[in-house]
């Protein structure tokens, strides 16, 4: 499973926050570390039955951010998938029973690249629609492998950057 974060909402204008973290859904839920701010999602994959490498490892990262900008998804579903969702989930629940709300059930995303970068880690380059008409282009997000999730935090099954 993938996770999206998007630290940085606080510098955006309330209307595109509202609509990002409708599109977005926020962050998968387990994680404690605090993250610096940033401007560019996070996505996150969160069980070992995800692959970490090669063409199967990209598919999973560009099936999962799809379901997160997917706004007939349910928002719990989105929810899950983006990092540090549950801190999220009031605002967004909120802000989906709006008119605004009902406008970003129409959205989408387009994923135009994966780069892995590492084992645990990958670049991803997409655009965001809404019913079909480019609302965000030529987004950078980051994707990263949240093994801590099935693991307790400092396990050595973890990749180094998770262990803490």
């Amino acid at each position: 499973m993938q996770s999206l974060s998007w630290p940085g909402l606080r510098g955006v204008p309330a209307v595109l926050a509202a609509m990002g973290c409708l599109i977005l859904g926020a962050c998968s839920g387990s994680s404690s570390s605090s993250h610096p701010p940033s401007a560019s999602p996070t996505v996150s994959a969160t069980t070992a039955a995800e692959p970490t490498s090669g063409p199967a490892a990209e598919a999973a990262i560009t099936a999962n951010w799809k379901t997160v900008f997917n706004g007939k998804a349910p928002i719990p579903r989105r929810l899950a998938l983006v990092q540090d969702g549950e801190q999220v989930a009031a605002f967004v629940e909120a802000q989906a029973k709006t008119s605004f709300g009902a406008a970003a059930t129409g959205s989408t995303a387009t994923v135009n690249s994966v780069m892995l970068t590492s084992p645990s880690m990958a670049t991803v380059h997409y655009d965001v629609l809404l019913l079909g008409t480019p609302l965000l282009k030529n987004q950078v997000g980051t994707a990263v492998y949240q093994a801590y999730l099935e693991y307790p935090k400092g396990s050595p099954k973890l990749p180094a950057a998770c262990r803490s």
